[in-house]
């Protein structure tokens, strides 16, 4: 058989792959994988730094108790007055610890409110000094009074408690003092007092700051931390000279002083007002600052110098003075302090905070340069500054009781913070947008069942990281929506006065929600406004129900009857609500509203139903309700308002306000995702954007797409979005590119200038090709003079994030440079999110392990960074991985309560809708509930129930939306891509002759993927075999066993089969027969066993056969049966079958006529656009038994008769020539009936039939040989080549074997669909398109040379296999391994000037060294009794029986000599024709030949020789040492570490033949019988050097001692053609699999690629390549990868330029056959590795064709690699015509070029299309969809993606594609090679378990073998990756 699923040798590549599999130890291998899983699954998370503390008698309580320390909330018994507390943060590491530090001490003064003997202080990560009494505290008592002493103090660690136990009671209304003396890290952690790093002028610089709020003051000294306990704040501060401190009150007093030898500066603060814990900063820094006054107020910015020196603290100082003002008007209340500080941090975790006096902001925040900053950030900057100021009053002088308020505070600071920075930009118009920034914004989250209340009971938040979840976008966002909404009802004026009545009366103390709904109350009633509220209503009454209950209504309104209701509304109608309300989930909804622009009395929805005729329209009338969007609830009209309002939009849109144009956006939109509205009517809403110029609008348009996008990128419809939008965009690009005559300015109004980003940033997107250009230009610009910007600031982040998405890696590094380098905050953090717009998934990746590195992405911003990279659809499952991979670490590292969380888990979760993802995010909970998710907890909730309405969106509106896209989408867009990801030369047959191999990203990586085929541990199965059989009942019955007896001998079939081309009326394909078999009992017997599968028998009477006699008498029919689990029909007789005897055995049946490739099947194509059946089979090896009952054994061979009808106007074929054809009628069907010639006795597996329409060619010399194919095919000459090549192939073998052709015809058939390359059939031999069809116009040498080689391959097995086959299938090898070493031959007769013979090095040597160099290995032949089932027969078709089975041939002809070998062969054969031999039976031959020439010395017999390479697995590496001449052998294993487990008889020893040279001899043969030897012919001297296994004859690989070596290595860089061409490669080769087996230094390994700067010749380079895949696919991650580029690079282009010269410019091809194999591998490396004059060339050439899609130009050769680049360089326009083109193409060597090419794409929602295709045998057929997932995850954009398709598929392939198909280890082997981090690692045995009660089939083996080469990879990254890193930078 064809080499059906070979690999090339490429495999070399996963050698460390696999570990071991053995038999002995099959049981403990998963006891020792569960262990070695269990211990990878630990993660150390990386933990702080611990000291010891001393507590004195801390209570050992190991369960919960009801001590009041075991809770989370401090008691009601002390009250704290003051702090006096004085910290020193040391500005450098601590030389004993090597840690930041600080020390501090504290004194509270408290008052006893109860008597109580216990103190509890909040503390955390403090160390305490004991004091004098021994213990962590002194108390001393105020006014004269004695405080009880202290009998115990400890820490609560879990409820960060300092404890203080007394002997007795602290009285009430006494007041004490606690002091404490204490030790903090000032860590990088930014909480409490912390730690912030920057760079200035090259200098390191620290800074000492805080982040108290919400419960980190405890971090920074022992307090009374809950926002109620306020008091008054004494604070000083020590600091180094040179630095200045600042705290919430101004400075009073400042000296110097020296402290333990130390000079230091103590500087003391003026006390601060009675206050919170939380509202307190101090900082220590080396910055400076720009001030004014505003009247009695000091306004101060501070910033680094260079910040302030650069003028960017200007535009905050000049907008805080007027924002102080308009609060100090608005709340009519002064400014409570005589300062404002405001401070610009490095490292803040926050935006700002509210400390009073010291408001501390991160650097964006606060820094404005209008040369770096954009309309944007400046906008931020004043809304910010108003958000904080504003907290001034209202949180820092009236502070919330408990943070379950928290809402009130942020809520309120968030709606005034938009009042505040208007007055200062009254210009700007920023009070409309906050309906975009937050009213929008919080529906998204308050739609959801997993939302909460703005208020929460105060006893269901106490714990810190309960707190820390309430700062989210409900406490924000919802908070500010609803108090606007109520100060809109109320009147601004009605709300300001009791807002200030309520801040007058509450100052310097705390209040609950409900205090402000007084004041407000009071108001109402003094300004006469209780009409502003409903009827009998209070504002109690209104606002509970909005601040109570979680969520919001959608209100209906009917206008054609004037109705009104109200509903809660969720964004998944289907979810439940938990959470119960005591409104019953309905609102007091204000209604405001207008009638055809004009506007209606407010009024208000109290019930569910209301009706109110006012709203009732008539004629062409609208309404429109929520103006300006003042209310927080969502509208629904009736669907003719709605149509109304359409049209109005279409007319006019500048009727109905800017807001309400967005508000109807934003609410059909998610109206439509509720199920409220057709999603075609939100898509409807977007179609008058065309004339759209307003920037709200388009920003919800454009917001709510990004939904869209989110559901769409990975999926076909993607393309139709781009286009849609395209085509709206585009006006509003020209409108802006007029209004800035041509992009040369900024328009004036502020949401121009953002609507102009927009424009810029969805024209490029889309893919207008002006603005792509455009940005791209400026950005090369900029590149070229890093010092002078020439983008706008508005626009940068959009042109960074194009340019970078466009480019590669030099554009992604010139961005990190200008990241690192940028002076200003908001510069850095464009350049910041725009690095994460990479499209190559290695800079990705690179990125995200960035931002585990502090000192290259700060903190505060690692998590955004990671949420950044998500939103790329490249990076998203990248970001996911690398979250889960690191959760632990990062959740450690970033502490339980910090607010990045959930921002973190809802980014990276938020495209998730498959099933697929929602089970990882379930996992995910799951697997890291031990670690916890602190503030991210409801996050992963929300994120779940996302996920699942998302799912659900998706299944019912993905086909709707689809259609409308259709409709209204002016045509597909080409979407940007960049990634170069190139294609070798490829037959993409699943089946691999010579050299077929796909290289995308490489073409030698997908054969990496496919290396699982030949990665079958054989060991571990029969392992598994021999632990089953010992454990189970042995069979009783010859049914239960699998194998035949011995008992019966077919001598002739006589078979009748008709095959139905058409489908039957269940819509099934079926075929019916008869068979009548002719047998002769070769004992006395009573029963009758043949196999029979999936076939259903007639009853024959009561059996299912009918049995007679030939002679003598016919024993009765007992019983007939199917015993299906062994595949047999069972007849048992009530007498025996005589002994000699002959009977015949008639049985009926029927089949189903199937698609799945094995027994008779049914195969389809196009012709002229006509469907076509093929009816075909394929037999091999076990699917006989499923075309009709037969003794399905290759022992057991017989003659066949058959006889075929079917449909006239068919023709059919056999393997025998046609007898008879007539027409005649069955079952009133006219059919032609067509007999053959009975078949020559032979076994049933090469019995073949095809039925079909196809023509031939022909030639009849003195064998009729036929040629096979589509008519389209045949008569565009496509079988000529096969033709003329295979009469001389033939005449070679029958010269070659001494005997005649055994057939009077050789037919040889190209199907359209076939799992193998080709199988041997004998006279029917039948082939995939691609292996046999070839055409000069569009397959390349390669197609030639693999046509050829394959021909040859089938037709040596019409002899060696046919003629005299294997005894059983235990020693296939022989069969296939031969068939593989002389097709070479044959193929080299055909085309002598070719010289193929030589590359049988390349493609079966070095390739199957890669696996048969693994433990888990196994011997060419095995025991027969060890191969029983059909699956275990199936996987012995693996790379050892062909590519060891034909290397070991070779050697024995080399070391025989060819003559010898030929005459034993040849008598072999003439001994055995029409027989079974075993492989012993041709060593007794060999034998005999050796004696009867006497030419040939061998050490010992053949059979001694031989035994050692074919019943032991694996090869030797034979060490030479040139210093001593000793040599040497040992059994070489990729991996050293790895146990053999197999037993061997020869002690993994060999019989060596060593042909050897040195540098100026002759080779010569020697044999090494030993262990050890010494031969001193081979020592050297001088400069000479030896080189062994000359042209690699022998099967074995060969290491030397250094100084041999080095002087190869230094032959190679003289003179390398002294080194014969093969020997070149395997220097190669060799020294790669030696560093990877740790017996040489991987540095020489890389050495041997040096010298191929001046390498022209194909196998060396090949062989390099080859190599490096695997460094590739280890690499392709990491910043590895550049290096290798850039190496790479450097070596190949002086092999371009030679290419380029030699064919006048890439005009023509060169003349050698391997010669043009290294033209492509140049072309292809120079593309891949960025020689830009590569780049221009294929993709001007694919242009071309584009353009004239019927004159293709590219020369065949070129085809793959061509069409590869440009696919991957292009965008959907290439990768839609290359599908076109697939589908299209009349070949199959160009179908299967264009489908390889079709996975190089860097647009990831086109790799999901193509995996989706897969599952659709219309688009991809079955025998291609393995292959096709392979090639998609060869593409390293790709990988992620196929890898989580298959997962999220398994199931259905599994059952689609059959338990017993090939393809399933190819399939997980391919998508799994490249895993080498833990967690894939974790992945893949994920995958095991939950597919264990799937299966996986012929996978079974690959998986486990996956398993074990990721953790070899995991290990071999580990201890290679630096040394390899630094070879390629020095070698760069």
């Amino acid at each position: 058989m064809g080499k059906g699923f070979f690999i090339s040798k490429t495999v070399g590549v996963v050698g460390i792959v696999l570990g071991v599999g053995a038999v002995s130890t099959i049981i403990a291998l998963s006891v020792v994988y569960s262990q070695e899983k269990a211990k990878n699954l630990e993660v150390s998370p990386t933990k702080p730094p611990t000291t010891s503390t001393t507590s004195t008698g801390a209570p050992a309580t190991t369960e919960p108790s009801n001590e009041q320390w075991h809770k989370y909330r401090l008691p009601d018994t002390l009250l704290p007055q003051s702090y006096e507390v004085t910290l020193w943060p040391r500005l450098e590491r601590d030389v004993t610890s090597g840690l930041y530090i600080f020390t501090g001490d504290s004194e509270v003064t408290f008052r006893c409110v109860k008597e109580t003997n216990l103190i509890l202080i909040h503390s955390n990560k403090l160390n305490f000094t004991n004091s004098a009494n021994g213990h962590l505290a002194t108390l001393t008592g105020l006014g004269g009074s004695s405080p009880p002493a202290i009998t115990q103090s400890w820490l609560e660690v879990r409820t960060q408690f300092l404890v203080v136990k007394l002997d007795g009671n602290l009285k009430a209304d006494q007041r004490y003092v606690l002091r404490t003396e204490f030790t903090g890290e000032l860590a990088d952690d930014l909480g409490g007092f912390y730690r912030s790093v920057y760079m200035e002028d090259g200098v390191e610089k620290v800074v000492a700051t805080t982040q108290m709020q919400p419960t980190d003051a405890r971090k920074a000294f022992p307090c009374f931390d809950e926002p109620a306990m306020k008091a008054i704040f004494n604070i000083t501060l020590i600091h180094p000279r040179d630095r200045v401190a600042l705290s919430n009150m101004e400075e009073i007093a400042a000296k110097n002083i020296t402290i333990d030898g130390i000079e230091v500066t103590e500087t003391k603060f003026a006390p601060t007002p009675r206050m919170s814990t939380y509202l307190l900063a101090f900082i220590v820094s080396d910055y400076t600052y720009i001030g004014k006054m505003e009247g009695d107020v000091q306004i101060r910015i501070f910033a680094r110098r260079k910040a302030i020196e650069a003028g960017q603290g200007e535009y905050a100082l000049n907008v805080t003075g007027p924002i102080l003002k308009y609060f100090e008007r608005y709340y009519s209340a002064p400014y409570p302090l005589k300062k404002s500080d405001q401070i610009a941090l490095p490292d803040f975790n926050a935006g700002a905070m509210e400390n009073w006096g010291l408001i501390t902001y991160r650097e964006t925040a606060l820094l404005y340069d209008p040369a770096f900053s954009s309309n944007a950030n400046k906008e931020r900057i004043a809304t910010i500054i108003g958000h904080e100021l504003a907290h001034m009053w209202f949180g820092n002088l009236v502070t919330l009781k408990w943070w379950n308020d928290l809402w009130l505070n942020e809520g309120f600071a968030s709606y005034v913070e938009y009042l505040g920075a208007d007055d200062a930009e009254p210009t700007w118009g920023v009070k409309d947008l906050i309906v975009l920034g937050d009213v929008h914004r919080v529906f998204a989250v308050d739609a959801l069942a997993s939302s909460h209340p703005l208020s929460s009971k105060e006893e269901e938040i106490q714990r810190p990281e309960q707190i820390s979840e309430l700062f989210d976008a409900i406490s924000y966002s919802k908070g500010a929506s609803v108090l606007r909404m109520l100060s809109s009802f109320l009147t601004e004026e009605v709300f300001v006065q009791g807002l200030s009545t309520y801040l007058n009366t509450f100052a310097y103390n705390n209040t609950v929600y409900t205090d402000l709904w007084d004041h407000l109350q009071a108001a109402v009633e003094a300004t006469g406004s209780t009409n502003k509220l409903p009827p009998n209503s209070r504002v109690h009454d209104v606002m509970n129900r909005w601040v109570l209950q979680m969520g919001f209504p959608v209100v209906s309104i009917d206008a054609t009857t004037g109705s009104l209701s109200q509903q809660h509304f969720l964004l998944d109608p289907d979810s439940v609500v938990d959470r119960p309300s005591e409104f019953n989930y309905e609102w007091f909804v204000p209604i405001t509203w207008q009638k055809s622009g004009t506007q209606g009395t407010a009024f208000w929805l109290l019930d569910k139903t209301a009706t109110n005729n006012e709203l009732k329209v008539t004629g062409d009338q609208w309404v429109l309700a929520n103006l300006n969007v003042t209310g927080f609830y969502r509208v629904k009209y009736d669907d003719a308002n709605y149509a109304k309002l359409l049209n109005q939009l279409t007319n006019d849109h500048t009727v109905i306000p800017v807001i309400n144009r967005a508000q109807l956006i934003d609410d059909a939109f998610n109206l439509a995702r509720a199920k409220h509205v057709p999603t075609t009517l939100a898509l409807d809403m977007t179609k008058y954007l065309k004339a759209e110029t307003e920037y709200m609008p388009w920003e919800s348009a454009l917001d709510n797409l990004d939904f869209f996008y989110l559901m769409f990128d990975r999926s076909e419809i993607y393309g139709l979005l781009q286009a849609y939008i395209k085509g709206q965009v585009e006006p509003l690009f020209n409108y802006y590119q007029t209004m800035t005559e041509m992009w040369t300015k900024v328009p004036d109004g502020h949401t121009d200038q953002y609507n102009q980003v927009n424009a810029l940033r969805m024209a490029c997107s889309t893919g207008i090709s002006a603005c792509t250009q455009l940005v791209q230009t400026w950005y090369k610009n900029w590149m070229a003079d890093p010092a002078n910007n020439p983008i706008h600031p508005n626009l940068r982040s959009t042109v960074y994030c194009s340019a970078i998405a466009a480019g590669g890696v030099q554009e992604w590094d010139h961005g990190w440079k200008m990241f690192q380098s940028a002076t200003i905050a908001t510069e850095a953090e464009k350049l910041r999110a725009s690095l994460a717009c990479a499209s190559q998934p290695w800079l990705l990746n690179r990125y995200l392990e960035y931002t585990l590195n502090a000192t290259l992405i700060r903190k505060q911003d690692a998590t955004s960074t990671i949420v950044y990279i998500a939103n790329n659809v490249v990076g998203q499952p990248l970001a996911w991985d690398f979250m889960r991979a690191n959760w632990a670490y990062i959740f450690n590292e970033y502490g339980g309560g910090s607010f990045s969380f959930s921002n973190l888990i809802n980014g990276v979760t938020k495209r998730f809708s498959t099933e697929f993802e929602l089970q990882q995010l379930q996992q995910f909970k799951k697997d890291n509930a031990h670690v916890g998710f602190g503030s991210g907890t409801l996050a992963v909730e929300q994120s779940i129930e996302r996920t699942q309405a998302n799912i659900k969106w998706l299944k019912e509106n993905k086909d709707n939306v689809e259609k409308w896209l259709k409709q209204f989408s002016p045509g597909l867009v080409a979407a940007t891509s960049v990634e170069r990801c190139l294609v070798h030369e490829t037959s993409l047959l699943g089946v691999w002759a010579r050299g077929n191999m796909v290289f995308c990203c490489g073409c030698k990586r997908f054969w990496v993927m496919l290396v699982v085929m030949a990665l079958v541990c054989v060991s571990t199965i029969v392992g598994l075999w021999v632990y089953q059989f010992a454990t189970s009942p042995p069979p009783t019955s010859p049914w239960d066993r699998h194998r035949l007896p011995d008992v019966l001998v077919p001598e002739l079939y006589d078979v009748m089969l008709w095959p139905r081309l058409d489908p039957d009326a269940n819509g099934d394909y079926v075929f019916t027969g008869n068979s009548s078999v002719r047998f002769r009992a070769l004992r006395d017997t009573n029963l009758i066993l043949l196999h029979c599968k999936q076939l259903e028998l007639a009853h024959m009477g009561d059996h299912l056969a009918r049995l007679t006699a030939l002679s003598g008498t016919t024993p009765l029919i007992r019983k007939t049966w199917l015993q299906i689990p062994m595949q047999y029909l069972v007849v048992q007789l009530n007498g025996a079958l005589k002994a000699g005897q002959h009977y015949e055995l008639y049985t009926e049946f029927r089949g189903k006529l199937l698609d799945d490739l094995e027994g008779l099947y049914r195969s389809e194509y196009y012709e002229d656009g006509v469907r076509k059946v093929v009816a075909t089979s394929q037999m091999h090896p076990t699917h006989a038994r499923k075309t009709f009952p037969c003794f399905d054994e290759p022992a057991i061979k017989s003659a066949i008769q058959l006889t075929v009808l079917h449909k006239p106007g068919t023709v059919a074929l056999s393997n025998g020539k046609e007898l008879a054809s007539v027409n005649i009628v069955v079952d009133g069907q006219a059919v032609t009936k067509t007999t053959f010639e009975a078949t020559p006795k032979m076994s049933t597996y090469l019995l073949a039939l095809v039925v079909s329409d196809y023509d031939y060619v022909s030639q009849n010399d003195s064998t009729e040989i036929r040629i096979w194919a589509r008519k389209s095919a045949i008569s565009a000459g496509h079988g000529d080549y096969a033709l003329s090549v295979t009469g001389p192939v033939l005449n070679f073998f029958e010269k070659y074997y001494n005997i005649p052709y055994p057939l009077s015809k050789s037919d040889q058939i190209a199907l359209p669909d076939f799992y193998f390359g080709a199988m041997e059939n004998w006279g029917l031999v039948t082939y995939r398109e691609a292996n046999l069809l070839y055409d000069p116009v569009v397959s390349s040498n390669r197609n030639k040379e693999t046509t050829a080689t394959i021909i040859a391959h089938e037709l040596a097995h019409m002899w060696f296999g046919n003629l005299v086959t294997l005894k059983w299938w235990n020693e296939v090898w022989l069969n296939e391994g031969f068939a593989s070493y002389v097709s070479y031959l044959g193929a080299d007769s055909a085309e002598p000037d070719w010289n193929v013979k030589d590359l049988i090095v390349l493609d079966d040597v070095h390739r199957v060294f890669a696996v048969d160099a693994l433990a888990s290995s196994h011997p060419l032949s095995f025991d027969e009794d060890d191969i029983y089932k059909p699956e275990q027969i199936t996987e012995l078709f693996d790379t050892i029986s062909y590519s060891k089975g034909a290397s070991v041939l070779r050697m024995l002809s080399d070391f025989l000599t060819e003559p010898v070998f030929l005459q034993g062969l040849k008598t072999y054969l003439s001994a055995f024709a029409y027989s079974n031999t075993e492989s012993k039976d041709l060593w007794d031959h060999l034998q005999a030949a050796v004696e009867k020439t006497g030419t040939t010395s061998l050490p010992t017999k053949v059979h001694d020789i031989m035994n050692r390479w074919v019943l032991q697995m694996g090869f030797p590496v034979v060490s030479i040492d040139t210093t001593t001449g000793t040599v040497s052998q040992q059994h070489f294993l990729l991996d050293p570490d790895a146990v053999v487990d197999r037993p061997s008889d020869f002690n993994y020893q060999w019989i060596i033949p060593i042909r050897w040279m040195k540098s100026e001899g002759n080779s010569k043969l020697s044999w090494l019988l030993d262990k050890h030897a010494d031969r001193s012919e081979m020592q050297t001297s001088g400069e000479q050097w030896l080189l062994a296994n000359i042209n690699v004859t022998g099967y074995y690989r060969v290491n030397y001692d250094a100084a041999n070596w080095d002087r190869i290595l230094a032959q190679l860089r003289t003179d390398h053609q002294v080194i014969p061409v093969i020997n070149r490669a395997q220097l190669v080769d060799d020294a790669f699999n030696l560093a990877r087996a740790k017996i040489l230094p991987m540095s020489v390994a890389l050495n041997t690629t040096t010298y191929l700067i001046h390498e022209r010749d194909y196998m060396p380079w090949e062989s390099t390549l080859d190599n490096l895949d695997y460094l590739y696919l280890m690499f392709d991650g990491s910043d590895t990868y550049e290096l290798m580029q850039g190496y790479l690079k450097k070596q190949v282009a002086p092999l371009y330029a030679y290419f380029k010269n030699i064919t006048s410019n890439w005009s023509k091809v060169p003349d050698g056959h391997t010669e043009q194999y290294n033209q492509v591998n140049a072309l292809r490396v120079a593309c891949s590795t960025g020689v830009d004059d590569c780049q221009k060339v294929t993709s001007a050439w694919y242009t071309e064709w584009m353009a004239q899609p019927h004159n293709n130009m590219i020369h065949p050769n070129l085809r793959a690699t061509v069409y590869c680049s440009a696919i991957g360089s292009g965008g959907e326009e290439e990768w839609n015509f290359g599908w076109q083109m697939f589908k299209n193409a009349s070949i199959a060597i160009e179908a299967n070029k264009l489908m390889a090419a079709l996975a190089c794409t860097n647009n990831t929602t086109l790799l999901n299309r193509y995996l989706n295709y897969t599952l659709k045998p219309d688009e991809i057929r079955k025998q291609d969809a393995t292959t096709v997932i392979v090639s998609v995850a060869s593409n390293v954009k790709g990988q992620a993606l196929a890898w989580d398709f298959v997962r999220a598929n398994w199931k259905y392939m599994f059952t689609e594609y059959g338990v017993g198909s090939f393809s399933f280890a190819s399939l997980i082997s391919g998508v799994t090679a490249s895993f080498s981090t833990e967690e894939e690692f974790d992945q893949l045995v994920e995958f095991k378990e939950e597919n264990s009660d799937i299966g996986f089939g012929s996978g079974t083996t690959a998986l486990m073998q996956a398993i074990e080469r990721t953790r070899a990879n995991i290990r071999w990254v580990a201890e290679n990756q630096e040394e390899i890193r630094d070879w390629f930078i020095q070698h760069t």
